[in-house]
C-alpha cells in the first residue's frame, strides 16, 4: 500500500448530496480553488452552494471554502462533510473531525504526525488520509507555490470522474489573456490528472448531471441586490466599508462603467446616509449600505426623513454584536433595532431578503414603496447571504414596474400649493410629493415640526395632527403587504417560523421531514402581518421558531401583536448559519 495513504477505506458511493471543504490560512488561495471548483460543477450539470468561513484577518488565521454539491435544489451547507482538503497543518487538526463516515482528507503535509486521537478517529470513522505531493511536482514543472491550487483541483477533478477537457476550458476562459500563465495552467491541470492515477482505487461517485443548472447563474447575494437595485433605477450608491455590507459596495463599484452608476465611498456612516437622502430628495434612485455598527450612525438621518417625509432606502447587513463583534462572521440579531431605532414615532417598512432570488427581486420593492409611502425602507440581509454562493435560475426582467409616486403632470404641478406638500387630510397620509425645481410651488423641508408647507409650527394642535399624518401611512402599508408565505403542508401539524437566511436551511431540511410540516416564512416583518400566522397557530399541534439570534425576535413581536407565546424555540447565536445537517436533527428532536 502506498505510503502516502493512512487506512484506505475507499468507497463510491451515489449519493443526492455531497460536502467539499477547503481549508487553509487567508490568504493561501481557498477561495480559487472553491471558484473553479464552483463553477466547473455547475457547469457540468450540478447545483452547488458555496459557504465560507474566514476570521477578521487579511492573511493568516484559520478559514474555510465549502462547497455542497446536489443534482437537486439545495442552498445550504452540512456541518459533516465527504471531504476535506487541508492547505496546512492547522486544517489537519482542527478539522479531520468534519468528516463523515468513510470520508476522505487530502493534504501535502509530509511531517504530519498522527495522534492517537486521530488516529482513534480515523479507525472508528473508516477515514481515507491522502497526501500528495504538490511540492515536488510544482518543482517539476518550475511552477510558484499559488498554483498548488490548480494541481488539487485537477486532482479533485478526476476523483469525482470528471472530463479534463471541461476544466481546460473554464481555465482558459480565466487566464486567456495570459498566455504564460495559460500554458503553466493547463500543465499543472495535466499533472493533477496523472497524480491522481498513483490513487487508482480512490474515486467518489456524483449525482447524476442534470442540464438545468447549467445555464443558470452562479452568484452571491451581494451580487443580487447589487443587480436587483441597478434593475430597480438605482443611480447613485454611498457608503462607507463595513463587513458584511463591503461586498455589496464592491460589487457596485465594480460595475460602475457598464451602467453609469455614481459610487461614492464615503468618509463614514453619516455622510454616506446624507448623500443618499439628498439623492432621493431630488428625485435620483440611491442606496446605502452597512452593517450594525454603522446603521447605529445612520439613525439620525433615518428620523430626519421620516419628518420631511423622503423616501429612502437601507441595506443592513447583520453581523454578531454588540461593538465590533465579530466582524466576519453571521447573525439574526438586529430585527428589532431595524424596527426601533431612531428617535421619535413614526412609520417605516423593514423587510429582510431570504436567497439570491429575493435579493434581486425585493430591491424593486423597496423602492417603489419607499417613493409611493414617502417612508425608508429597511432592506435586512445578513453576512451568510451576502456571501454565500447560490445556483440561481435567470432572473424574469420584465416583471419589474418602477413606481414613482410623484407629481410630474405639468398641468397637475401648476395647480399645487405649498400647503399641498405635507397636507394634514391626505388619504392615507400620503401627501403630493414633488421634485424641487418642478414648474410647482416652493415648500419648506426641515427637521422642526412644521405646518403643512413645511414653515416651523410648534402648536399643540398642529403636532398632533402631523404625527396622525404620518402614522397614518402604517395601516395603508400594512393594507398592501402580502401575508407571510407558508412552505411545505398548508394545513401543518408542526408549524415552523423563521425569516432571511433561515428559509434555505429549513427548506432543504424539509425535504426529509414528515409531509405534515409546514413553513411560515417572513420577509416583511414590519408593519407585521398576522393573519396566517394566527390562523394556523389555532390548529397547529406543535410550533416552532427558528431564528439566528438569543432572544427570538420575530417571536416577541408575534407575541406582542397576536398573544400567542411560541415555546419551542431553535435559536443559534454563535455566528455560525444553521447548517443542513444539524438543524434537521434539531427539529427532528423536538417534533
Amino acid at each position: 500500500m502506498d505510503e502516502r495513504i493512512c487506512k484506505c477505506h475507499f468507497q463510491t458511493p451515489v449519493v443526492s448530496r455531497l460536502s467539499l471543504k477547503i481549508v487553509g490560512a487567508s490568504g493561501q488561495g481557498l477561495d480559487s480553488i472553491g471558484e473553479v471548483m464552483a463553477k466547473a460543477l455547475k457547469r457540468s450539470g450540478y447545483c452547488v452552494f458555496g459557504y465560507r468561513e474566514f476570521p477578521s484577518l487579511i492573511k493568516g488565521g484559520h478559514s474555510s471554502n465549502q462547497l455542497d454539491i446536489s443534482d437537486e435544489k439545495i442552498a445550504s451547507s452540512e456541518v459533516k462533510v465527504n471531504i476535506v482538503i487541508a492547505l496546512n497543518h492547522h486544517g489537519l487538526e482542527h478539522n479531520l473531525k468534519d468528516l463523515k463516515p468513510g470520508g476522505i482528507l487530502i493534504h501535502s503535509t509530509p511531517d504530519w504526525k498522527l495522534s492517537k486521537e486521530d488516529k482513534k478517529l480515523i479507525d472508528q470513522l473508516s477515514l481515507s488520509i491522502i497526501e500528495l505531493p504538490i511540492e515536488a511536482t510544482l518543482r517539476k514543472l518550475g511552477a510558484k507555490p499559488i498554483l498548488g491550487n490548480v494541481l488539487l483541483s485537477a486532482f479533485i477533478w478526476s476523483v469525482f470522474g470528471q472530463d479534463i477537457g471541461a476544466l481546460k476550458k473554464m481555465v482558459g476562459e480565466k487566464f486567456a489573456k495570459k498566455k504564460d500563465l495559460l500554458e503553466l495552467n493547463m500543465r499543472c491541470i495535466e499533472e493533477g490528472f496523472m497524480v491522481r492515477k498513483e490513487f487508482s482505487s480512490l474515486s467518489v461517485a456524483l449525482p447524476k448531471p442534470q442540464k438545468k443548472w447549467q445555464k443558470q447563474l452562479l452568484i452571491t447575494g451581494s451580487k443580487a441586490m447589487g443587480l436587483g437595485a441597478v434593475h430597480a433605477g438605482m443611480r447613485l450608491y454611498a457608503g462607507y466599508p463595513m463587513t458584511p455590507s463591503s461586498p455589496l459596495l464592491s460589487y457596485v463599484a465594480s460595475i460602475q462603467n457598464q451602467t453609469g452608476i455614481v459610487i461614492k465611498q464615503a468618509e463614514d456612516e453619516i455622510t454616506a446616509a446624507q448623500l443618499v437622502s439628498g439623492a432621493m430628495f431630488m428625485g435620483t434612485r440611491a442606496l446605502t449600505g452597512t452593517s450594525g455598527g454603522g446603521f447605529d450612525l445612520m439613525s439620525e438621518t433615518l428620523s430626519l426623513n421620516a419628518i420631511i417625509e423622503n423616501p429612502t432606502v437601507f441595506v443592513l447587513a447583520q453581523r454578531p454584536g454588540p461593538a465590533t463583534g465579530l466582524p466576519t462572521w453571521t447573525g439574526q440579531a438586529d430585527l428589532l433595532m431595524a424596527i426601533h431605532t431612531a428617535h421619535g414615532e413614526f412609520t417605516r417598512l423593514v423587510m429582510s431578503v431570504s436567497d439570491s432570488d429575493d435579493a434581486f427581486t425585493l430591491m424593486n420593492e423597496a423602492f417603489n414603496i419607499a417613493e409611493e409611502f414617502q417612508i425608508s425602507v429597511i432592506v435586512l440581509t445578513d453576512k451568510q447571504i451576502a456571501e454565500a454562493l447560490y445556483t440561481q435560475e435567470q432572473y424574469n426582467l420584465t416583471k419589474t414596474k418602477i413606481k414613482r409616486g410623484l407629481t410630474t403632470d405639468p398641468e397637475k404641478l401648476r395647480k399645487l400649493k405649498s400647503s399641498d406638500r405635507y397636507a394634514i387630510d391626505a388619504k392615507n397620509g400620503i401627501s403630493p410629493r414633488w421634485l424641487p425645481g418642478s414648474d410647482a410651488a416652493t415648500y419648506v423641508a426641515q427637521g422642526d415640526e412644521h405646518g403643512p408647507d413645511g414653515s416651523v409650527d410648534e402648536t399643540a394642535a398642529n403636532a398632533k395632527a402631523q404625527l396622525e399624518k404620518r402614522m397614518k401611512k402604517m395601516e395603508a402599508l400594512k393594507s398592501v403587504l402580502p401575508e407571510p408565505e407558508l412552505f411545505g403542508s398548508q394545513e401543518p401539524e408542526t408549524l415552523l417560523v423563521g425569516w432571511g437566511s433561515t428559509k434555505s436551511v429549513v427548506l432543504d431540511a424539509m425535504k426529509n421531514l414528515s409531509p405534515s410540516v409546514g413553513y411560515l416564512h417572513y420577509t416583511r416583518l414590519w408593519p407585521l402581518k398576522t393573519a396566517t400566522f394566527t390562523k394556523l397557530a389555532k390548529s397547529a399541534k406543535k410550533i416552532i421558531l427558528i431564528e439566528g439570534n438569543y432572544h427570538g425576535q420575530l417571536g416577541q413581536l408575534l407575541k406582542q401583536e397576536t398573544g400567542v407565546d411560541i415555546k419551542d424555540k431553535i435559536l443559534k447565536y454563535d455566528g455560525r448559519p444553521f447548517f443542513y445537517d444539524e438543524l434537521l436533527k434539531l427539529i427532528s428532536d423536538c417534533i
